[in-house]
């Protein structure tokens, strides 16, 4: 498989909005905290993977209503997929083993969507990556420039895409203050 990656566009921000208010309302009856844009669609200028990243912040005592309610209106629950405190969903008409790349239905984003509980690493780890590649520019330029240089190459699966941008999602987190120990567990799932 290749990844494709395409220039920024200013519509991901208007379609990620349009699927915050379906999860709230999916949600109505969860005590939440916020859902946010995370990943490359969320910073201007970036160029991404046409997918939506997004993660559902909860307190702890909501995971299993989140779940609950998410799997009620047809998104897929793929469980922690090796990532603690973080519980993966497909969206409504995808399953288990459909990743979230490539092209979707006519006019429909891919997308990621994340039940993250609050102060979890994987949550720390987006919302910093988010932040940082907003605030620096070179960073940001860095990033595009490892992402585009794998974009001609033909992987066997997602995971030696991701393994590829590991070396620079870490030299981003460091930016935001992680310790070596911090980064550990972010390597090891990138592995």
């Amino acid at each position: 498989m290749k990844v494709i990656l395409e220039p920024y566009n200013p519509e991901w921000p208007l379609k990620f909005r349009k699927v915050q208010e379906q999860l709230s309302s999916i949600l109505k009856d969860v005590p939440i905290i916020s859902i946010e844009h995370v990943g490359s669609t969320s910073v201007p200028s970036m160029k991404a993977k046409p997918v939506l990243d997004i993660d559902i912040i909860i307190p702890a005592s909501s995971l299993e209503a989140a779940r609950s309610a998410l799997s009620d209106a047809g998104y897929t629950d793929c469980g922690e997929m090796n990532i603690p405190g973080r519980v993966a969903f497909r969206q409504p008409g995808y399953g288990k083993l459909d990743a979230a790349h490539g092209i979707g239905a006519p006019g429909e984003l891919r997308r990621n969507t994340y039940v993250v509980v609050e102060g979890c690493l994987a949550l720390r780890n987006h919302l910093d990556v988010r932040r940082v590649l907003l605030e620096d520019r070179e960073l940001r330029e860095e990033y595009a420039r490892v992402k585009s240089n794998m974009e001609d190459m033909d992987f066997e699966h997602i995971g030696q895409y991701v393994a590829g941008k590991t070396e620079i999602l870490c030299k981003i987190l460091r930016k935001a203050g992680w310790s070596d120990e911090e980064l550990e567990p972010v390597i090891e799932a990138n592995r």
